[in-house]
């Protein structure tokens, strides 16, 4: 009876020892996704069952419909156990400033412009993230780390780019820039009330043209003057919906640094897209 007794305990042991092995193993396994390629990085995001916290994210912030843009942007993804475990609780982004703070956040996550792909990343590689700060990389057995996140699953295809999904929320450095920049997107960005211009400039692919060295003009349409206007940046899907949004924008810009002590009543500028308009001056 005994020896009976022992087999059956040594029995358990064996299973729970299983057990715990597999789950081990289960732990060690990345994330699946699957992903379709002929969606958008944020209906991907909404479809992986662990992306619900982020998708929320940047519809507080104001900043799907410029992800839902051509693009390609690389986005890093941190699942809903990464939000948890960094204490986001979106209820607390409620006011201007403080959403202005989760929209850096969420900027930290996304690379503009391009599709990196697991292969492309190097140790060491440091890229510039769509909210102004860098980025490092690190890459050790195997394994691909951006600022201290894990990459638990690379690669995730979508229409306008590609998403890894990582374990850990990034925080942008709280150190204020010795030379804060100061080009024209970031400008837009600071006033609070051109967050449709600067989402619609990044649905554009016009980021990287607006922050370079110019000069440029803009003449930039508030939040209010978009709505006024009717204009949703959902509408502008697709190829021929980018290029009819980057020739609104570019009828906008003008090259040089045209200062409005330079403007006179019935002037005529030439904008970006070739265009011309007739400048109005009234006393």
């Amino acid at each position: 009876m005994v020896y009976t007794n022992c087999c059956r305990c040594g029995a358990m042991h064996r299973k729970i020892l299983t057990a715990f092995v597999a789950l081990l193993m289960l732990t060690a396994i990345p994330l699946s996704v699957s992903a379709d390629e002929n969606e958008d990085i944020p209906t991907n995001a909404a479809a992986t069952g662990v992306h619900e916290s982020l998708v929320a994210a940047l519809a507080h912030a104001d900043l799907v419909a410029a992800l839902q843009g051509s693009g390609p942007f690389t986005v890093f993804a941190p699942t809903d156990q990464a939000f948890t475990d960094a204490g986001i609780d979106l209820a607390n982004f409620n006011t201007p400033e403080l959403n202005a703070t989760l929209r850096d956040i969420l900027l930290y996550h996304v690379l503009a412009d391009s599709s990196v792909m697991s292969g492309d990343v190097t140790d060491g590689l440091t890229v510039e993230m769509m909210n102004g700060d860098n980025a490092s990389f690190t890459v050790a057995n195997g394994v691909v780390s951006i600022e201290g996140a894990n990459v638990t699953t690379a690669d995730v295809i979508a229409s306008n780019g590609v998403i890894h999904i990582i374990d850990k929320v990034l925080m942008p450095s709280d150190d204020t820039p010795e030379e804060p920049a100061n080009d024209i997107p970031a400008v837009a960005t600071g006033t609070g009330v051109h967050t449709v211009l600067v989402d619609a400039i990044v649905q554009a692919g016009l980021l990287q043209t607006l922050q370079a060295d110019g000069p440029y003009t803009i003449f930039a349409p508030t939040d209010q003057a978009f709505a006024d206007a009717g204009i949703s940046l959902t509408d502008f899907d697709g190829e021929e919906g980018t290029a009819a949004l980057a020739n609104v924008l570019a009828y906008h810009v003008t090259m040089g640094a045209v200062t409005s002590d330079a403007l006179s009543d019935g002037m005529f500028v030439t904008m970006l897209n070739q265009e011309q308009v007739r400048i109005g001056v009234t006393p």
